[in-house]
């Protein structure tokens, strides 16, 4: 199968703590392939009684924690007035980093939120698409790389993104980039690249996953350069982080075992039963 790291998405409306200790343990213990860290959804669906519950198990398992952080300058402001702080400087107060972590989206940072994430070594994962999609703004991704703030790459949910494409995201972190800063030479295409493989990986504490080498895990894809939008070959990462697509991907290989090849998924199941069940449920939403 895929491998997957899983966090929380626990809020007021549904999951406790208790149960979130029970999926940490369950998933943890499941396989190889997967794995979880702590987390929930975000300062404004979850209050401080459950806020503090996880900061609890942060500590009892030494676990990273990940939430959906300044995604929005109204979520900010009312953080600030329910607290007096950021979400970043709330969550840091509650002992939520002292293993690490990060946060999702990390678009409206204050100074002293920029400093708690390189103080603690955190790890911000940007989602261009889906801040682009909801109006939530555009994160200052270079401020971040001239602070030596590590980096990912991700596309949030569907609901918020639809197109799951990371080499669109890619481009998206890069393009955005330039433009807030008026600047083209910043957020390098080399740069981006680490971000969406090696940072991905590191941020999600897949550390013998993150690059191919020996004694890595065998995790791999393989790119159809021969597609137009690849075409010509000058530089084979600025090809990839401005021309590619996820259908130039032609091979995927997780621990060592194929999954898709050529058109032909390998996952153990139909691809087509999948897309019909898919198509049932949203004529049931209508």
């Amino acid at each position: 199968g895929f491998r997957t790291v899983q966090t929380s998405g626990l809020n007021n409306f549904g999951g406790s703590v208790e149960q979130l200790e029970e999926h940490y343990n369950t998933i943890n213990e499941m396989s190889d392939l997967s794995s979880f860290i702590m987390g929930f959804h975000a300062e404004y669906t979850t209050s401080m009684e459950l806020m503090e519950g996880i900061a609890d198990l942060c500590e009892k398992y030494q676990s990273p924690m990940f939430m959906h952080n300044s995604e929005t300058l109204k979520e900010v402001e009312e953080c600030k007035e329910r607290w007096g702080k950021t979400p970043t400087e709330l969550t840091d107060d509650l002992g939520m980093y002292r293993f690490g972590g990060g946060g999702f989206h990390c678009v409206h940072m204050s100074p002293n939120d920029f400093e708690i994430f390189k103080r603690a070594g955190l790890y911000v994962v940007t989602n261009p698409a889906s801040n682009l999609k909801l109006a939530s703004g555009v994160a200052p991704v270079n401020k971040y790389l001239q602070m030596d703030i590590p980096v990912a790459i991700g596309t949030d949910g569907a609901a918020s993104n639809n197109c799951l494409d990371m080499f669109r995201e890619m481009f998206l972190t890069t393009g955005l980039a330039k433009v807030r800063e008026g600047d083209a030479s910043c957020v390098p295409a080399e740069d981006v690249l680490y971000m969406a493989t090696v940072n991905g990986a590191k941020c999600m504490g897949l550390n013998d996953c993150d690059k191919l080498a020996v004694g890595k895990k065998a995790d791999v894809i393989a790119i159809d350069l021969k597609q137009p939008n690849m075409q010509p070959v000058n530089n084979i990462v600025k090809n990839i982080v401005y021309s590619g697509s996820k259908q130039n991907v032609i091979f995927t290989m997780v621990n060592g075992k194929v999954l898709y090849d050529m058109g032909k998924f390998n996952i153990g199941f139909d691809a087509e039963e999948v897309y019909r069940r898919a198509n049932e449920i949203i004529r049931r939403m209508k």
